[in-house]
């Protein structure tokens, strides 16, 4: 990728240190970004979104961590977007996902960021020159595949570079002196017991994104008295995973919410152990959403790549973690099977 040739938007600090935009500047003065456009709505999160935010204020380092389905990459993207003016120099995503040969992640990121290659000299060390006096905020998502590669890279730029800030997605933190790793939690949830009122159901982010994600697929779909309860338990079944709600809400194009609910309550027994309640709840929209793509009305349900790369992660990650989890006797609390 060239380097951009936008005009960076002024920025000054204030007394504490923090970023903060010139005021009076226009639109089209934003410092340049290569961010996505987002095809669907960003539901709640604004806790969440604000604690991200406020963290990289201080941190050089910010990594969101989480299981696969949890909405670390569109929590860092849409934290990312709010803090593009206080970088002069753009912020620059990288998408790790599709990079398998740990080699390529110096281009990678120099490609991304505008970086040539200089004969007689290493990426790495043009990668650090080349950001050495920029004020910059590098995302690099889904590094869990490249762990210690990212670790390293990332390091070396943060010494060289001081004016650098990196937002990182991972499973795991990247583990160097001076990360803050930050755990991204579910959405809210519902209480089941008592169930609350429909008009306040959406107040909880779980069911605010099911719904959404429902009405997008299927436009006359609408929350009432008769399908609120099912509503409800789909959402806390699913943990308020918003990867697994989303494939959720797909399905209401064919069936019912009624029958959504009963197909996860049928699929599984409800595990006591939390360890093996999770395990439970990745196997449960593993289950559901091959039904999907198995059935004779899979064209009329579309998974876009990253779902497809989300779905590759909770695969690997449901596998390694089902040989750790144990019952109370030493058994394993579940198996794990390709098919799925």
């Amino acid at each position: 990728m060239p380097e951009a040739t936008h005009s960076p938007r002024e920025v000054r600090g204030n007394s504490s240190g923090r970023l903060a935009a010139v005021p009076g500047r226009h639109e089209d003065a934003s410092p340049p970004n290569n961010l996505p456009s987002e095809l669907s709505s960003f539901v709640g999160r604004e806790k969440e979104l604000a604690e991200v935010m406020r963290l990289l204020e201080d941190a050089r380092l910010l990594t969101l961590t989480g299981s696969g389905g949890c909405g670390k990459t569109r929590l860092a993207l849409a934290a990312a977007g709010e803090l593009a003016e206080g970088f002069e120099d753009g912020v620059w995503l990288v998408e790790l996902a599709p990079l398998a040969d740990p080699s390529h992640l110096p281009q990678a990121v120099a490609s991304t960021v505008g970086a040539r290659e200089q004969p007689g000299r290493s990426l790495s060390e043009t990668l650090s020159d080349h950001l050495r006096a920029r004020k910059l905020l590098l995302v690099l998502d889904n590094c869990e595949h490249l762990i210690e590669d990212c670790a390293t890279i990332v390091e070396a730029l943060l010494r060289s570079c001081p004016k650098l800030r990196v937002l990182a997605t991972s499973r795991e933190a990247l583990g160097i002196v001076g990360e803050v790793a930050w755990s991204v939690p579910s959405l809210s949830l519902p209480d089941l017991r008592p169930l609350p009122e429909v008009e306040g159901l959406p107040r909880y982010e779980a069911a605010r994104l099911f719904l959404e994600r429902a009405v997008a697929v299927k436009p006359t779909f609408a929350l009432t008295e008769q399908n609120a309860a099912s509503v409800a338990q789909v959402c806390y079944r699913l943990d308020g995973i918003p990867l697994a709600l989303e494939l959720a809400a797909a399905r209401t194009k064919v069936l019912s919410v009624e029958q959504i609910a009963n197909r996860l309550d049928d699929c599984f027994a409800l595990l006591a152990d939390g360890a093996g309640r999770r395990c439970l709840v990745i196997r449960r929209y593993m289950r559901l959403w091959t039904g999907v793509m198995n059935s004779s009305r899979r064209k009329s349900v579309r998974c876009s790549g990253a779902s497809r790369c989300s779905l590759a992660v909770l695969r690997w990650r449901l596998r390694s973690r089902c040989a750790r989890v144990r019952n109370s006797d030493g058994t394993k609390c579940c198996s794990y099977s390709r098919t799925w």
